[in-house]
């Protein structure tokens, strides 16, 4: 049985690596899909998915998000918020602007799309699931603005938890490192893309690093009835990193 049959879900990210793995995963389990993204195009082509290109900071681009599921769609009941950057740098080497910035995508636009989305959700049972990062709860060196950021969308998350129960159910999944586009570009320009690799996958007990496809299981159960009883918590899938 298709897991996310007759919803409706909005993903942002959707046009690249995590998000548009959700994005095709959501339809192929019997949802609508919204996509949203920074990119004028998401490459994606199916009857049941419409795609609006815009910055989630802006709260008038995720209106606009929110209102094309609905006039698509008819309702909203499912958010994946995938969309996000990170930028290394310590107190001394990271400019204000470039914390700003930061902050301003990964945790100001996760509070301006759930803002967005929160009046048609909680009119019929919903999800909320936010993509955080384990390093909301492990700081790393040069993370000075992206483990607080992500630490602060868990924060938020459980907020929105407590204040929409029953009606939504908001959790996070909390990514390790992911093979996506991102982290290829950064293989290929290393003096030594294997031995790169291999140090990431070391990071982790399960000795390898992830697959959208990993994040992408984690991101149904919490948006489907197998986890109906789930809500306001933080899903590590990060290879058994602590």
């Amino acid at each position: 049985m298709e897991r996310l049959s007759n919803r409706v879900m909005l993903v942002s990210g959707a046009a690249s690596g995590i998000g548009k793995a959700v994005a095709l995963a959501c339809l192929k389990e019997g949802a609508s899909v919204v996509g949203f993204s920074m990119e004028e195009e998401s490459g994606i082509t199916n009857p049941h998915f419409v795609y609006c290109s815009g910055n989630v900071s802006s709260p008038s681009d995720c209106k606009k998000a929110v209102e094309t599921a609905v006039r698509w769609f008819g309702k909203l009941d499912g958010l994946v918020h995938c969309a996000g950057i990170t930028r290394e740098g310590d107190l001394e080497s990271m400019s204000l602007d470039m914390f700003k910035s930061v902050i301003d995508t990964n945790l100001v636009g996760t509070f301006v799309l759930c803002q967005a989305a929160i009046g048609e959700l909680k009119k019929q049972p919903s999800t909320i699931v936010n993509i955080s990062s384990n390093m909301a709860v492990k700081p790393i060196p040069q993370r000075v603005a992206y483990n607080p950021s992500k630490a602060a969308v868990n924060m938020l998350t459980e907020c929105i938890a407590v204040d929409y129960a029953p009606m939504v159910r908001a959790n996070t999944v909390m990514p390790g490192i992911i093979d996506t586009p991102m982290i290829q570009q950064r293989l290929a320009v290393s003096e030594d893309p294997s031995a790169l690799r291999q140090a990431y996958a070391d990071l982790y007990p399960l000795k390898r690093i992830g697959t959208a496809d990993d994040i992408v299981k984690a991101v149904l159960y919490l948006s489907s009835e197998d986890s109906a009883w789930v809500t306001g918590i933080h899903l590590p899938v990060c290879g058994g990193d602590r």
